[in-house]
């Protein structure tokens, strides 16, 4: 999955971009890029439009993944909730290459261009190219409507990622909006196949998901349930979380229930909300435990486990060896959380464009939820000893819960055609960190890959916005597109294609503040403020220097205080 380029089309633009708006990744003339790491970095000014492309391409593959779904509930159906000729970008194109679901590339040549075209007030449509991709392949037009009285969705859907990643550290609401509205789908959809009794059901369609708390805990599970130490490697090592293993948790399961209307009686009927996973992911869950026990007064199923080899072999057997699979399962159990949210609530959700929803979707306390880890013990070697302490996962830091959402996450993706729309992921980064990051998230793919015979690098793709000097000196100048805004105009230009093109890989922090966010200081504004006082056209007298030099000692090293030293140092006094 490899992303070529996405324009804004429609005569409003999106957020901040502007109709016309054009961002370029990949090129096909540098194929060989592709199957190396290079993330995206986007950098520039607050303000200058970085997070709205990420924004446009969860909201456009929210829409795409809607119109080409096998199954939609009822609610989703409602015309007012969802419209196929209606998106957020209302008009676009996006260009990018994927292989067939579940193949293992070697080299581009086993890809297909995709190109997605919309018109305003106009449903998508799909167009496929194989490889050179150029006017000697014929461009074929593959459908995104789901086959009338077929189980079955469009055909174009193969054609989009397996998943959708979004992720931020702060309280972007606009990027998370698309992955709330696919977690109401996942739960409508599994609600309505309670209510028919469609016992065959297993896990959503829809692609997209969202690293919360709640979903962060369920990633790292998984990964220290099935990966292996060379895969943990990155994720275990002293200078980064120093996360051993996996102690022991509980999981907590309240036996809520739907309520129904019958058709016929008109009367409301209740439903355990667990009926279809009990008969499936709840067995496999009880057959991992090392006990459980359900406590018919409270109505909550406990599980415990005690993590051993034993353990994870269990789940390993249960779960088809794959940790997405056992990850699909809490996701499930996570967004049947939202099972008391009313259908006014939802709709309002549904409707919204990315405006004012922050609180319109109520959160549950825990009598409400259905499932919550309880009690998860991670053993983790204290830096600088030889200690190891068993601790709680909800005693880490900012940073490391961050730090684990974004490792973990390219671990159990490891061989999914997929897309990681990262919003600023190292806020809560100490210095050292956010040097590491990009050096640990490519030592993470690259661990993934161990034993592999395809390039997983060709698997994926990672979008993410910084201001880290730190990280954007660890991205190739291709990698790194700078976002400025002129009036009301958004231009996102690769730092290769500027005027003053310079080699942001390996330049020092400083360079990259002052050419690309034209901050040209290496300390804080507020001691620079010091150095920029002294009038040097008032300094007379040896005494009135010495003054400066003594007032100067309040201050620490930096390469401005030795400028300002070496000045002083060539007045000559008058007496």
């Amino acid at each position: 999955m490899k992303l070529l380029r996405l324009q804004i089309e429609n005569e409003e633009g999106f957020r901040s971009l502007q109709k016309g708006f054009e961002i370029n990744f990949h090129s096909l003339a540098n194929t060989e890029a592709m199957e190396q790491f290079r993330p995206f970095c986007f950098a520039g000014l607050n303000g200058s439009g970085k997070s709205n492309v990420l924004e446009a391409m969860a909201n456009i593959f929210y829409h795409l993944e809607v119109c080409s779904a096998r199954y939609l509930p009822e609610s989703v159906k409602d015309p007012n909730n969802f419209k196929r000729n209606e998106c957020t970008p209302d008009a676009f194109t996006l260009e990018y290459l994927i292989t067939e679901k579940e193949a293992k590339p070697n080299n581009i040549e086993e890809f297909f261009k995709v190109k997605i075209s919309k018109e305003e007030g106009k449903e998508p449509e799909l167009f496929i190219k194989s490889f050179p991709f150029d006017k000697s392949v014929e461009e074929r037009e593959v459908s995104l409507v789901p086959p009338i009285g077929r189980d079955s969705s469009a055909e174009g859907k193969v054609y989009l990622p397996d998943h959708i990643i979004g992720y931020s550290s702060g309280e972007n609401e606009i990027l998370s909006l698309p992955f709330i509205k696919s977690r109401l789908i996942h739960l409508d959809e599994y609600r309505q196949a309670v209510r028919d009794n469609y016992s065959s059901f297993k896990e959503s369609e829809n692609s997209l998901i969202y690293i919360d708390n709640n979903m962060s805990q369920a990633v790292l599970l998984c990964c220290l349930l099935f990966e292996n130490e060379d895969t943990l490697a990155p994720l275990r090592s002293d200078d980064n979380t120093g996360i051993l293993g996996l102690r022991s948790f509980r999981m907590n399961i309240h036996l809520h229930n739907f309520e129904f209307i019958d058709k016929e009686t008109n009367k409301p009927y209740k439903t355990t909300i667990l009926k279809i996973l009990e008969q499936n992911q709840i067995d496999k869950l009880k057959k991992c435990a090392t006990s459980w026990f359900l406590d018919q007064k409270a109505q909550t199923l406990w599980l415990d486990f005690y993590v051993n080899d034993a353990t994870k072999a269990a789940f390993r057997e249960h779960f088809d060896n794959d940790p997405l699979k056992c990850f699909q399962s809490f996701r499930l159990l996570y967004e049947l959380n939202n099972h008391f949210v009313d259908e006014e609530t939802k709709e309002e959700v549904y409707r919204s464009k990315g405006v004012y929803t922050d609180g319109k979707l109520p959160v549950g306390n825990p009598r409400q939820d259905v499932f919550h880890f309880l009690d998860f013990y991670i053993t983790k070697k204290i830096k600088g000893t030889d200690e190891e302490k068993d601790l709680l996962l909800r005693s880490f830091s900012d940073g490391e819960h961050q730090f684990i959402h974004t490792m973990g996450i390219c671990l159990l993706l490891k061989d999914r055609r997929s897309i990681l729309l990262l919003d600023e992921p190292e806020t809560h980064f100490n210095p050292s960190w956010r040097a590491k990051f990009i050096k640990i998230l490519n030592d993470t793919i690259t661990a993934s890959s161990t034993g592999n015979d395809y390039n997983v690098h060709l698997l994926k793709d990672i979008l993410l916005t910084s201001h880290s000097p730190f990280i954007i000196s660890d991205c190739l100048p291709d990698n790194v597109v700078l976002f400025e805004k002129k009036g009301k105009i958004t231009t996102a230009k690769k730092v290769s294609e500027l005027d003053n093109a310079f080699n942001t890989y390996g330049t020092s922090v400083e360079l990259i503040l002052d050419r690309l966010f034209n901050y040209d200081q290496s300390i804080g504004d507020l001691s620079y403020s010091e150095l920029e006082s002294i009038d040097f056209n008032a300094l007379n007298s040896k005494e009135e220097i010495e003054k400066v030099k003594t007032k100067l000692r309040t201050l620490g090293e930096s390469i401005e205080k030795d400028m300002v030293l070496a000045r002083l140092n060539k007045i000559k006094p008058k007496n």
